[in-house]
Parts: C-alpha cells; structure tokens; sequence
C-alpha cells in the first residue's frame, strides 16, 4: 500500500495569485498542451486535396479539361526516427509543464516573501516603537538632570538625537510597509494583512533532492536530448514512404466528353546522403552528454541551496537562544526593580524600560522564528510531493 509521506500544502494555495496571473499561467499551459499536440503529429505529413482547370484550342476545337486528386506521401518508416520523436514529444509535454509550474510557483513564493518581510518590518516596528518610549524616557531624565545641574547639555542633546533618529527609522518602516502592500498587489489580490502562512519544518537533503522539481526537469531535459539525438540519427538513414492518390478526371469538346477515376499507390526508399549527416549527429550527441553532466551540476547547486539554508537556519536558532538567555536576565532585573520600587530606590520608569526591553527582546525571537520559516520556504516552493511503500 503507498502512503502518502509528505505533501507541500502552500504550493496548492494559488489562490494567493490575482485571478489575472492565474489566467495567464493558464494560457500558457493551454498553449503548451497545443504546442504538444503540434509536435506529436509533425511526422504526418498533409493530405493535398487538388483541384486544376484547363481551357485549350488546338485546331479550332476548344477543350475542357477538370482535374480533381487527393494525394499524400506519408514515411512510415525512419529507422526509428518517427517512433522517438513522438517519445520526444510527449516528454517535451511534460517538460514544457513543469516550467510553467515553476513559473506559478516562483510567483507563489514571490507573494509569500512579500506576506514574510511584511510581518517582519510590522515587528521591527513594534520594537521601535518600545524603543521611542525608553528614547523619550531617557531624555525626560536628562532633561530633569540638566535643569538640577546633575547633567549636562551634551547627554541631553544626545538623547534628543537619538530619539529624532528613531522617529524617523519609524517613518521609513512604515514607508516600507506601504511599499510591500503596494508591490504585494500586482500579483494578489488577497489583503496582505490576512494572509497566513504555513508551518514548515526542516526536511532532509535526500527528500529535498528526490522530490525537487527542478531537478525532475533536468531529468526530463535530458531525455529530450535523448530522443532528439536519436531522431537525428534515424533522419540520416532509410526512409520509406507510402505514396498514393486518389483522382477524378474530366475532359469535354464539341466531339466527345468523358470521365475518368483511377488512383495510384506505391512506395519509397530513401537514403539521404549528406556530408554534414555525421556532424548533425554528433552534436545532438554531445548536447545529450552535456544534459547528463547538467543533472548532476542541479543536484550539486541544489546540495549547496540545502547546506546554506541549513546553516542560516542554525545561525537563526542560536541568536534565538541568546535572545531566550537575556530574558532571563531582564525577568530578574524586572524582580530586582519591583523591590527596589517598593524600597523607594526606583521608579515606574525603570520598570517601564525593563519591560520595553524584555518585549524587544520577545519580539526579536518573533522575527528570527520568522525569518527561518521563510528560510524553510525557500526549499519547500521547489518540492512536489511524493510517495513511499
């Protein structure tokens, strides 16, 4: 019994797409199938319907002559250059197929970067904002230390800076916000805001390999070299041909009118003789070798794809343990303060910016656990799903 192991669920969510990108990957696919079909019967030659008029006058007696055939010269044998190149065609189908799948999907993940980078700015947002409020703090302190004479005008000036430099990194977020929701538009026509976004998890290289489509597309490219080197070479040898016709003849004077039907069936040997046959073939040979090498050279780069989102992905976790470490921290300085309130050795604003501080902190780990999600669905768009015993 095969049990379906695993499954790419965000690749079938095409409905992130605006109705008009889904209708133009859809043309393409129509053309493709008509292309397909065009190809598999380019080795039927056409039937050639015929029709001729002739008026002559040889001595003085005008003649009427009406020609009607159909006629065709069809090869049925190539030395196996027909029988590959409908193998040529129907892999070419699918070739053709799967470069319009990988269209839709670069344009699926195209739409979810924009739903991740979003999400990610609207959390550095938040976290400027909490550091506006401790900027603001921080310059309510040195204002009040500089008007004791405990500071000077060179902290307070400095606090003022900081906090104007953070107002204006606050604007250019929100600038990149409009920006992303502006280019998110031109390929959906879902609301950014409400889009969600899967829960993936790390596979492993050999399930990243085995199941890409790229690399499933290679394969396929190499077996269009295939046959199209083996059509070359059955073009250079024997051919045989049907040879046929079917005809209706009609002939009128002043003197006499008849009719005649007949047909003539035959066939035909060739064998092309060309100085350049060997040179074809040689190179339809080594765009074939070279496809081999190509499948190896994807599985390569996509090795590399694997190991640098891997490595991204732990460096990712690690900053995320350095952030889970400074919660620690700042939940026993939050302690510390809440006694030290009671003391009457702080304030609400100590406090105020401890807790800003360990939000900032709760909110990076937000936007790292993002940022390896998206890391993840760089790998996961290229899958297709698969099966196993």
């Amino acid at each position: 019994m095969r049990k379906l192991i695993f499954l790419v669920p965000f690749l079938l969510q095409a409905s992130i797409l605006s109705d008009l990108k889904l209708k133009e990957l859809n043309l393409d696919k129509e053309n493709s199938l008509k292309d397909a079909i065009e190809t598999k019967r380019n080795w039927i030659n056409p039937i050639n319907l015929q029709y001729s008029y002739t008026k002559d006058n040889i001595q003085g007696i005008q003649t009427t002559t009406q020609l009607y055939s159909i006629s065709i010269n069809q090869p049925i044998f190539k030395s196996g250059a027909i029988y590959y190149s409908i193998k040529y065609a129907n892999v070419l189908k699918k070739y053709n197929l799967d470069q319009i799948e990988l269209q839709k999907r670069n344009l699926i993940k195209q739409a979810y970067d924009f739903v991740y980078d979003y999400k990610v700015l609207k959390l550095q947002k938040e976290i400027l904002i909490k550091n506006i409020e401790n900027a603001k703090i921080d310059v309510l302190r040195k204002k009040e230390a500089f008007l004791n004479g405990i500071g000077n005008s060179s902290e307070l000036d400095n606090a003022i800076i900081k906090l104007n430099s953070l107002k204006l990194n606050l604007e250019d977020i929100n600038y990149q916000l409009s920006q992303i929701k502006n280019s998110f538009s031109t390929i959906s026509s879902l609301n950014i805001e409400e889009v969600t976004l899967p829960k993936l998890k790390l596979i492993k290289q050999n399930e990243y390999l085995n199941n890409n489509i790229e690399l499933k597309a290679q394969q396929k490219l190499k077996n269009i070299k295939s046959y199209l080197y083996k059509m070359q070479r059955g073009n250079q040898l024997l051919t045989i041909s049907l040879n046929g016709s079917l005809n209706h003849k009609k002939f009128e004077n002043k003197l006499l009118s008849d009719t005649q039907n007949y047909y003539t069936i035959g066939l035909s040997a060739t064998l092309p003789i060309s100085i350049n046959a060997k040179t074809k073939i040689e190179k339809t040979k080594i765009d074939y070798l070279k496809s081999v090498l190509l499948i190896e050279d994807k599985k390569r780069q996509l090795r590399s794809e694997y190991n640098i989102a891997l490595s991204q992905i732990k460096s990712l976790k690690n900053k995320i343990n350095i952030y889970k470490e400074n919660l620690s921290l700042y939940n026993n300085l939050i302690d510390s303060t809440l006694d030290s309130i009671k003391a009457g050795n702080a304030t609400t604003l100590d406090l105020k910016v401890l807790n800003n501080s360990k939000m900032v902190d709760l909110i990076n780990i937000k936007i790292l656990k993002l940022k390896i999600q998206k890391t993840l669905f760089s790998l996961y768009y290229k899958l297709i799903s698969y099966t196993n015993n």
